[in-house]
């Protein structure tokens, strides 16, 4: 009896080792099932996002490849225009070219030559103020740092300088030569921001004078467009204009 029951007992015992053996093979299947899954999920949430992320940057790369085209098309017609301004001579072809092309001049005017971000000396469309009708200017932007608006330039005698009170005020002569740009203009630059005075003198043997002043500005019409301000003088050059104004001729 005692053999039997040990027997019986060895016999149960067996039975339940399998048995526990047995669950825990399966769970081990469920385990790996479960983590098989959770990896699966995240690879096709990362696949996911993976493509997301392409077709935002694909969608990105054609918004900059069409910005780049526009912006080379705007760099392609400001050239073009900055060519047709520098073939401007006059108010007259100026006039014509504002006609001819359709452009509203204030949208390529500057306020003054140092607002003027392009360092290449030539002509620009100038506008001191938006009350202001824009105008032809020569902007010298290498010399004594660039920021110069020319308002007057003479070197061979080709252009009679003595005229009426309405071509003073006015401006005469061409940009492509000896040319005076008018007290009009000069008096509404100069009141709308502070401005120095640069005045160049040379020969024809090669001697260079100048007189350069801080400040420089004068008044309206009404007053007869006379000099308000005029800095400290510095330069080579004889002191003219102080001496004018001393003697009262300015």
């Amino acid at each position: 009896m005692f053999a039997h029951n040990v027997i019986v007992l060895l016999a149960l015992a067996l039975c339940s080792t399998t048995i526990v053996r047995g669950t825990e093979t399966n769970g081990t299947n469920t385990f790996t099932e479960f983590a098989f899954g959770i990896i699966s999920n995240k690879l096709q949430t990362l696949q996911k996002q993976l493509s997301e992320m392409e077709f935002a940057m694909k969608q990105t790369n054609e918004k900059q490849t069409t910005l780049l085209a526009r912006l080379d098309q705007i760099n392609i017609d400001h050239e073009r225009m900055r060519k047709e301004i520098q073939q401007l001579a006059s108010k007259k072809d100026l006039d014509l070219f504002m006609i001819n092309s359709g452009i509203n001049l204030r949208s390529v005017s500057f306020p003054s030559c140092k607002k003027n971000p392009s360092k290449r000396s030539g002509k620009y469309i100038m506008q001191p103020t938006e009350k202001d009708e824009p105008f032809l200017g020569y902007c010298e932007q290498t010399a004594y740092g660039g920021g110069w608006l020319v308002f007057q330039y003479r070197y061979d005698g080709s252009v009679d300088f003595y005229r009426n009170w309405t071509e003073y005020r006015n401006g005469f002569g061409s940009m492509d030569g000896e040319f005076w740009l008018g007290l009009e203009h000069l008096h509404r630059m100069t009141s709308a921001a502070k401005h120095e005075l640069l005045v160049e003198l040379k020969d024809f043997d090669g001697s260079y004078m100048y007189a350069s002043y801080a400040e420089f500005a004068i008044g309206s019409e009404v007053d007869q467009y006379p000099l308000t301000k005029l800095g400290s003088y510095t330069g080579n050059a004889n002191d003219s204009f102080n001496t004018l104004l001393l003697q009262g001729w300015i």
